[in-house]
């Protein structure tokens, strides 16, 4: 299946939501053949990225998002049209649709999350040594940073980019980009649970809204989705091929996929 040309559609019920795994190195659709979909301020913009792979990160992420959009919503690739609130957070503008989205990437791989009717956010980080995770994890709520703290050496980097990974993902889900203080909310991670929003300070009805589902697309790659709490189904496909790879969580029996 070329990803760039299928025009098979994509039925997203509400309460299913879809993540599509992209492997950068994996990829090798020409790069004129990504840009042709793009409008000028995405070109623009790509020109201006001083490093090739930062580029073709980009390009690739948001050729195959409106290549995926397109498939939801029936709209050709190049007509789609965004727009953004003012923390950053892109929803569509044409075609008028109900569809949302987010996207992550980090490393090789690139993430793109889609949900009916209802917000949904996404992370993604690729492990690796990280000298002085105190230095962040001293913005986390108390609850998480005595958590940390806790760990033994050997865990605490990865205890580190899960819990970021996790408040990253709720954060997109709200829009709200930084603007929203990483200690105004408290996540916890106990061994064998899904992570659990334990309280929001800005509003006590929020972590009853979400739940917070890990991943794992790559090796040494883990990922985080923030999907509202009436979903049904989430799963994880990879892009060039519409394989189903995870499914992180159903309450449909027997459900296939679309």
């Amino acid at each position: 299946m070329n990803p760039m040309t299928s025009p098979s559609p994509i039925e997203l019920h509400a309460g299913t939501v879809h993540l599509w795994y992209t492997s950068v190195a994996h990829t090798s659709i020409p790069l004129d053949d990504l840009l042709s979909v793009l409008d000028e301020e995405e070109r623009d913009r790509a020109a201006r990225f001083h490093f090739e792979r930062d580029r073709k990160l980009f390009v690739l992420g948001r050729a195959f998002l409106r290549c995926l959009l397109a498939r939801y919503t029936g709209a050709h690739p190049a007509r789609i049209r965004f727009k953004q609130n003012q923390y950053g957070k892109l929803f569509l503008e044409y075609p008028v649709s109900s569809v949302q989205f987010n996207v992550a990437h980090s490393g090789d791989c690139i993430i793109h999350a889609v949900a009916r009717g209802t917000g949904v956010g996404v992370d993604v980080e690729t492990f690796r040594d990280f000298e002085e995770p105190e230095t962040i994890s001293s913005y986390f709520a108390p609850g998480e940073q005595a958590w940390l703290l806790a760990m033994d050496s050997h865990e605490v980097n990865a205890g580190f980019f899960t819990l970021w990974t996790c408040k990253e993902a709720y954060i997109k889900a709200l829009g709200l980009g930084l603007s929203k203080p990483l200690d105004s909310f408290e996540i916890s991670l106990a061994k064998s649970r899904e992570p659990k929003i334990l309280f929001d300070s800005d509003d006590n009805t929020l972590p009853n809204s979400w739940r917070l589902l890990l991943f794992e697309p790559g090796r040494n790659v883990l990922g985080c989705v923030a999907v509202d709490i009436a979903s049904k189904v989430v799963e994880l496909r990879d892009y060039g091929s519409g394989v189903l790879l995870e499914r992180l969580f159903s309450e449909v029996r027997d459900h296939s996929a679309q």
